[in-house]
């Protein structure tokens, strides 16, 4: 019997009444009814406030640096705020680095306007790669989330979602098989 993958989504935005959870929830839905171990995560349990300090964050770190050590890849769903992401969402993913490495994320970006965060999704393509991910190029973008129907992106996430299986099996068998350099 084949392992499931293990594929986190992270909901990148802390903010009350974010419509980005309307979307991560669809998206962690389709992530585990299509066969993947998913846990749900969401950067509020992980930064609150302003924490700049590590000593701050490493407490509550631990649970997300294990989770990523044992993770075949990343799914993020993070809203376009002012034209970027969130900065606990960047505080988020700057704690970790080595966890990271050689592993596929694949960003849906989210907006009330009618860009649908393709620029957050741009940004945060940029920090995967020198963090040695590797960013799926399927990157949903869900504009007017307020009014976001699941069923107009069915085929949108199945198809972001097969993306993701193909590169974390990829990368998977690469870092159990490849010896490091």
């Amino acid at each position: 019997m084949e392992t499931k993958l293990l594929i986190p989504l992270l909901l990148g935005s802390g903010r009350e009444g974010r419509h980005s959870e309307k979307v991560a929830t669809y998206v962690h839905e389709q992530l585990q009814s299509s066969g993947f171990e998913s846990p749900f995560v969401d950067v509020r349990d992980y930064v609150t406030g302003v924490t700049f300090h590590s000593s701050q964050l490493q407490p509550k770190m631990a649970s997300w640096k294990e989770l990523m050590g044992r993770a075949d890849g990343l799914m993020i769903v993070t809203p376009e705020y002012n034209h970027g992401y969130p900065g606990e969402l960047k505080i988020m993913i700057d704690s970790l680095k080595p966890e990271y490495a050689r592993k596929p994320v694949g960003i849906c970006g989210v907006s009330g306007g009618r860009g649908g965060g393709v620029r957050a999704i741009e940004m945060l393509r940029l920090v995967a790669i020198t963090l040695r991910m590797v960013p799926l190029s399927e990157g949903p973008t869900i504009a007017g989330v307020g009014k976001f129907n699941p069923r107009d992106y069915d085929e949108t996430i199945k198809s972001f979602i097969d993306e993701m299986r193909w590169f974390a099996t990829v990368l998977k068998k690469g870092r159990t098989e490849l010896p490091e350099e």
